[in-house]
Parts: structure tokens; sequence; C-alpha cells
């Protein structure tokens, strides 16, 4: 936005003479504002209202080559596999009984749809806890070799302390017999 600092005494046309305007206002030029940030929205400085994206939009970034490799997206084989198998049990067991075939259809293709459904949900939950807790065992081993890292530096510096006290006990113990010989002498 752009500030307009004016003051005006003169008469305007108005019927108030002693107005005086320190500040206007005035919509962002059209041209892109230097001051806008990327990916900024109408709530921010200098941002425009959002693109929305629509249903044509969403289709178009749907490729032939992501069905074609569904199978390899974690979960998906096995949600498929199970629900084929219970899609086709229970349209089968159906069938027999003596359903009409479209009812059993229905029944197939609904039973396809929920297991595929429940089953790639519960898949993910388990790689879930399963992720949390190799992620907490790597943080226990991660914790017991700053342990031993911190036990093997203690065990360091209480080996050098020793050694220096034998080195002063030492120099102090040769001194004195250096000493003993110097005055007797």
């Amino acid at each position: 936005m752009t500030a307009n600092k004016t003051e005006s005494t003169q008469p305007s046309s108005g019927s108030d003479t002693t107005k005086k305007t320190y500040e206007t206002f005035d919509y962002p030029p059209s041209a892109p504002n230097a001051n806008s940030l990327p990916g900024a929205d109408a709530n921010t400085a200098g941002g425009r209202p959002p693109q929305y994206a629509t249903l044509t939009d969403a289709f178009k970034t749907i490729r032939l080559e992501h069905f074609k490799e569904v199978h390899k997206k974690p979960c998906a084989r096995e949600s498929f596999l199970t629900a084929i198998g219970a899609g086709f049990g229970v349209g089968g067991i159906r069938f027999v009984l003596g359903g009409p075939v479209f009812s059993a259809c229905s029944w197939a293709v609904a039973t396809f749809t929920f297991t595929s459904f429940g089953m790639y949900e519960y898949c993910q939950r388990k790689r879930k806890i399963e992720k949390s807790n190799v992620r907490k065992m790597q943080e226990a081993l991660e914790e017991s070799k700053k342990k031993k890292i911190v036990e093997q530096v203690k065990k360091r510096e209480e080996a050098r302390k020793a050694r220096e006290q034998a080195r002063e006990e030492a120099q102090r113990s040769a001194s004195s017999s250096w000493a003993f010989w110097r005055k007797s002498g």
C-alpha cells in the first residue's frame, strides 16, 4: 500500500475548510508488489487471493504410471490381496446361498472396498508402531553408547590423574633425595 502525506490548508470544494488530510491509503497497483512474499495469500502482506484447485486440476495430476506402480507402495499389495480374497469369498458365498448374481457382485465389490481400506489403514498403523519402536531402540542404543563413552572418558581421566600423581610422587622423592645429598656434601 502506498501512503500519500499531504497537508491541505487551502479551502477545498467541501464545506469543511479546516480539514487536513495526513494520510491517504490507496490500493496496491496491479503490478507485482516488491514487498510480497512467495506463497502469500490475501491475509498476509502484499498477498493476493489464493487460487483454489478445481476437480479438473486434480484429475490432470493423475498419470498412468501411478496405477502401474501402485503395488510398490507400502501396504498396498497386502491390502489389495486380502481385499480380493475377502470380496471373492463373500460374493461367492452370497451367490452359493442363492442370492441373485447382481447382489452377490455388489456384496463382493463392497467387501473388497471396505476390506482394502481397512487393511491398508491397519498395515499403516502397524508400520507406524514399528517405526516408533525402532526409533526408541535407536535412541536407547545411542544413549548406551553415550554412557559408554562417558565411562571411558572418566576412566581415562582417572588413569591420567593416577599417572600425574605417580609422576609427582616420583619427582618429590627424586628431589628430596638430591636435596639430602646437597646438604651433606
